[in-house]
């Protein structure tokens, strides 16, 4: 899983750093990121993205773009303005989470609201002194993890 992220955050650097526009790809999730057969990940569905300038530090955007527990906060007011690689940073976060725990970053399903949104949850593990539960792991990984 390690290798898979560290891969993954090297293909999203290079869209917003490495070609010669930059690419805000909006819908940073498991389902977009595929792995081939040596579990290399390659980020797929370029749908939502949008090209903007390397000079440009934002783009302007008129409606929402992604899918919801993993878009960014900004992304869901009404007048969203500008939006910058952050958004995808976020999305790439929560894809992150959702790896580390094991667990979906949207629950519509779940018993309580705290537990629908992935961050409230997993912020209320942790102020309530409870551990994530991660299998195969070593406790110096899971101290990391933390």
């Amino acid at each position: 899983m390690f290798e898979i992220s560290l891969q993954g955050a090297r293909g999203i650097d290079y869209l917003h750093w490495g070609c010669q526009v930059k690419i805000l790809h909006f819908n940073i999730k498991p389902h977009n990121i595929l792995l081939d057969e040596n579990f290399n990940p390659r980020i797929s569905d370029f749908g939502l993205a949008k090209l903007y300038s390397t000079d440009a530090s934002a783009v302007t955007l008129t409606t929402e773009r992604g899918t919801m527990g993993y878009m960014a906060p900004e992304l869901f007011y009404k007048n969203i303005g500008r939006v910058s690689h952050k958004a995808d940073i976020y999305s790439f976060g929560m894809l992150l989470m959702e790896m580390a725990g094991r667990r979906k970053a949207l629950n519509p399903f779940a018993d309580s609201l705290s537990q629908i949104n992935f961050p409230s949850w997993i912020y209320d593990q942790f102020n309530e002194g409870k551990d994530l539960e991660i299998r195969d792991v070593t406790q110096e990984e899971k101290n990391r993890t933390k």
